[in-house]
């Protein structure tokens, strides 16, 4: 079987605060996932990325440039304000 090589960027985030969140209040931190998930996977998609996995509150994801995964993080980062908790890069 012959392997293709491709060159990607991958991208990871999580939500900061979640482990003190779960503590506090774990119907607001599976809220918090929820809403993660809502905001971020469109976004990366629309930036031609592929949503590859959730670890626990983290995103995993991956663009074929990095000029795409650096787009997409400038996006993220500025609706991070909007939201109740923040995401961490």
């Amino acid at each position: 079987m012959s392997q293709t090589r491709q060159l990607a960027a991958i991208m990871f985030t999580d939500i900061v605060g979640y482990t003190s969140l779960m503590g506090n209040d774990e119907q607001k931190a599976f809220k918090s996932l929820k809403r993660n998930r809502e905001i971020q996977k469109p976004i990366i998609e629309q930036f031609g990325g592929r949503w590859i996995k959730e670890l626990g509150d983290g995103v995993m994801a991956s663009f074929n440039t990095v000029s795409d995964n650096f787009k997409i993080e400038a996006v993220l980062k500025k609706m991070a304000p909007l939201r109740d908790d923040y995401f961490r890069y």
